[in-house]
């Protein structure tokens, strides 16, 4: 197995996901998605990531699976590039294709960083992080100063998304993984009632997904009616992310192999910046000041809690699949209970007011949820 070919795999795959992923919601609200179908796109990757990967825990041969899922990406988007792109229906519809085979990929990638993370678990993962966020960051900075306002030359953007993922199928054909796989598969029943302590950390996990996945479809709403930005706003905000997160990644990795308990709390409760951001800003200017928190939330979730979950079980492929269904489950009820009650709330307040209110109750929820972690 080559490291460096599995380096220049997340490298390009986040330089491809990066050129499309992070302005998959505001498109959704540009093109006229309608508000419950904004919050499907939102929480896609999460939800039907998790409910795939379920069943895919038996797969003995990952890297196959890794390749496959990569090149039917390649396949997926180019359809979204020439063919769902300005329908409603149908970018709805490849976005979850997309989520869904975007699932078994990401399951296939945890399980080959599980096997490489072995023995330094919080250095090895952010190290691997570190690569993904280069590729990520110089991909959304060029989409946004290419793309601007004009939305229709997105197509293309799509298509370079799926040739560079189509590239990286090419690059990681000949991977063969040498190492002994872990083949214990348990009942996930069996797991949830014998370990007890990773079935509090998923109900916590839970919990807090719901909550935090409540923002989702309103900061595209906030994006585009309170703020009026455009692509190259929302680029430079995950630019400043981006950087954020290149420049601690590291730093918490190591934080993390000597103090989980705290790194995991802190991450979670600083995610009370984004939706307290966008409800009291007057300008977008106050987004790209509390963008530069996201270095540490960002890095804390690469490394600390699909860490803990590691090394918390003895069948890791069933753990980190229940790990993402139920999160994936949690994502889709914040998403989607926000996206039915903003409708409803704009018919007595206002659109503006609705999305105002609903996020600054989000950032309480999320203060209050977080504290749960301390307990794990």
């Amino acid at each position: 197995m080559s490291n460096k070919k599995l380096k220049n795999y997340i490298l390009i795959q986040n330089l491809a996901n990066g050129l499309a992923s992070p302005f998959m919601s505001f498109l959704a609200a540009v093109i006229g998605v309608p508000n419950v179908g904004i919050s499907i796109v939102s929480s896609a990757t999460s939800f039907f990531s998790g409910i795939v990967q379920l069943p895919l825990r038996r797969v003995k041969r990952v890297e196959q699976l890794l390749k496959f899922s990569t090149l039917l990406l390649a396949v997926l988007w180019f359809i979204m590039a020439f063919i769902a792109y300005g329908n409603p229906i149908m970018y709805l519809i490849i976005y979850v294709l997309i989520a869904g085979v975007g699932g078994a990929n990401s399951f296939a990638w945890a399980l080959i960083m599980e096997r490489l993370s072995r023995g330094s678990r919080g250095w090895v993962l952010a190290n691997f992080a570190f690569y993904g966020s280069i590729g990520s960051l110089l991909a959304t900075l060029i989409t946004g100063i290419i793309v601007g306002s004009n939305y229709a030359i997105m197509h293309y953007v799509f298509m370079t998304t799926a040739s560079l993922i189509f590239i990286n199928a090419i690059n990681v054909w000949s991977i063969e993984l040498t190492d002994p796989s872990d083949q214990v598969v348990t009942e996930p029943l069996l797991i949830l009632k014998n370990n007890r302590k990773l079935a509090k950390f998923l109900l916590i996990n839970t919990l807090f997904a719901i909550v935090w996945s409540f923002a989702w479809p309103l900061f595209p709403l906030a994006q585009v009616y309170l703020l009026n930005m455009n692509v190259e706003q929302l680029a430079i905000v995950n630019v400043i992310s981006g950087i954020s997160t290149l420049t601690l990644q590291r730093f918490v990795g190591r934080w993390f192999d000597k103090n989980r308990k705290l790194v995991m709390f802190l991450g979670r409760l600083l995610l009370v910046t984004f939706p307290l951001s966008y409800a009291l800003a007057n300008n977008v200017y106050v987004i790209y000041l509390a963008n530069m928190v996201a270095g540490f939330t960002n890095s804390a979730s690469n490394v600390a809690y699909i860490s803990f979950v590691y090394d918390n079980s003895e069948d890791r492929r069933t753990a980190v699949s229940l790990y993402n269904l139920f999160y994936g489950v949690g994502t889709l009820i914040g998403s989607l209970i926000s996206g039915a009650l903003v409708t409803v709330v704009a018919n007595y307040v206002g659109l503006k007011d609705s999305v105002r209110y609903m996020l600054l109750g989000d950032a309480a929820a999320r203060a209050l949820m977080a504290t749960l972690y301390i307990s794990v």
